[in-house]
């Protein structure tokens, strides 16, 4: 662990994080559900959320999920405010809005074309995974067993994605891959949602290699509450806790945030997504106690706050260091 000297405590059995947290994998928000999730986001502290907008999707796909959170935007009936930049995100928090920042998880979306970058960073996306679980035009996903690497347009993509200031994310993406985009890129890298294998051996946590190459590049590692990717069994909030612990202790506590990928998916989700049993169980997915839903994720204060972790380590990992990448990508 990096706690530092000043331990956190919590007042009233609950330690209020300024700021609030971030969670950096959010597939459940969606134009049509926000209003359902609002509650429980806000008893959470929630402020502010990667919205999956797209994955493995074409182009058309995703030009209409986009039209859908920009209809949203306009009509202005909700209280949430896409962030497009680190402003947007503080004016969004100023007015007790929610920030919800457009993310695709794979780069399907653009096709052939590194062109349609340029689209989608003027509709908003900024912050994009090269590859979901298979392979693609860019490059391997973290379930294909070649483990090849970056394709000749996955580099292109990745230094058109550095010019627009849009974040690149390794999580799904596999693991020779995910080295070379980081070599390749010029900027921080970030996995949005991933475990440390040292913790739990998974084809889609992460080893320590890659670990300490997103550190490296001034990236951060978003802890993932899916039960599958915590533990063999009997997944929990300490387990969960375990992970934070392993990275900080690797990496430091400033390379560490959280994203929770809290999903509800059916029999023919699993399909679709391609999922494989060795690495996703099949549904119902049972999220750890304590960390069940939008509504836990304060849990994870108290919890760090009981592991001696400081004030200021315990606020970078709920939403500051994930916060400094975007400041440090999109500018102010």
């Amino acid at each position: 662990m990096n706690a530092a000297p000043g331990n956190a405590t919590s007042l009233a059995g609950h330690l209020s994080v300024p700021g609030g947290y971030l969670d950096a994998a959010g597939p459940l928000i969606q134009p049509r559900d926000l209003g359902k999730h609002l509650p429980d986001l806000r008893t959470g502290e929630v402020t502010t959320v990667l919205a999956t907008v797209a994955s493995i999707e074409d182009s058309r796909y995703a030009l209409g999920a986009l039209a859908h959170w920009l209809s949203m935007e306009r009509e202005s009936s909700m209280p949430f405010r896409i962030a497009r930049s680190a402003a947007d995100i503080e004016a969004a928090h100023d007015a007790g809005d929610l920030a919800v920042v457009l993310h695709f998880q794979g780069c399907d979306p653009i096709e052939a074309d590194v062109n349609l970058l340029d689209a989608y960073h003027a509709l908003g996306v900024r912050v994009m995974q090269p590859t979901y679980n298979a392979r693609n035009r860019l490059g391997d996903g973290c379930l294909e067993r070649a483990n090849s690497g970056l394709s000749k347009l996955g580099r292109a993509a990745i230094a058109r994605m550095n010019e627009l200031g849009i974040v690149v994310d390794v999580a799904h993406v596999g693991r020779r891959t995910s080295l070379e985009v980081i070599e390749a890129s010029s900027a921080p890298v970030i996995v949005s949602h991933g475990n440390p294998c040292g913790v739990y051996e998974s084809r889609r946590n992460l080893t320590d290699e890659q670990i300490k190459a997103v550190a490296a590049s001034g990236g951060v590692i978003g802890v993932c509450a899916f039960p599958g990717f915590v533990s063999a069994a009997d997944a929990d909030l300490g387990k969960l806790l375990d992970h934070v612990d392993y990275l900080a202790a690797l990496v430091g506590a400033e390379h560490v945030g959280l994203g929770m990928d809290f999903s509800v998916e059916t029999e023919e989700d699993y399909d679709y997504f391609g999922y494989e049993e060795d690495t996703y169980p099949r549904p119902p997915w049972n999220y750890p106690p304590g960390i069940a839903g939008f509504a836990d994720i304060r849990n994870i204060g108290d919890g760090l706050a009981g592991r001696g972790y400081s004030t200021d380590a315990i606020a970078g990992i709920a939403s500051g260091n994930f916060l400094r990448v975007f400041r440090q990508v999109w500018g102010r």
